[in-house]
């Protein structure tokens, strides 16, 4: 009896400024559930998304569209595969490399292949750009 006594008076006591204690326990809920919520979801990862590609190029025995790599060492030839790539395309990429795992053609002609494949790295919005002169997804 002495329960219902109390909450008789908090009842009349709230009552006096027209507030009933119902509506703001309901406003104390959503406000301690909208902080848990807030708390919870700022912890969770956010997952990064790879837009990366990989690319090749077949290299052929003078007609790349940078200069061939005849007489040349492999980081000079890169130096100026990148040149190209970001001077001439504006194309950013992360790895840069050639492999020599292509077949070569035994023929002495600029369209030959000489066996090399140069491998690259990019984002996706520069997948336009690679494939018009003449990069193959990998």
């Amino acid at each position: 009896m002495r329960k219902a006594f109390f909450f008789g008076i908090i009842f009349e006591y709230f009552a006096c400024y027209g507030i009933k204690l119902k509506q703001i326990m309901k406003i104390y809920m959503f406000i301690s559930m909208l902080g848990l919520f807030t708390i919870f979801s700022s912890c969770s990862e956010v997952e990064i998304v790879e837009s990366q590609i990989d690319f090749l190029f077949k290299e052929t025995k003078c007609s790349n569209p940078w200069s061939n790599s005849q007489n040349v060492i492999d980081a000079e030839y890169l130096q100026e595969i990148n040149y190209y790539l970001v001077t001439d395309l504006g194309v950013g990429y992360d790895s840069l490399y050639i492999t020599g795992y292509g077949v070569a053609q035994d023929c002495e002609a600029c369209f030959c292949l000489s066996g090399n494949i140069i491998r690259l790295s990019a984002e996706d919005e520069f997948s336009e750009v690679l494939l018009g002169v003449g990069f193959e997804l990998d």
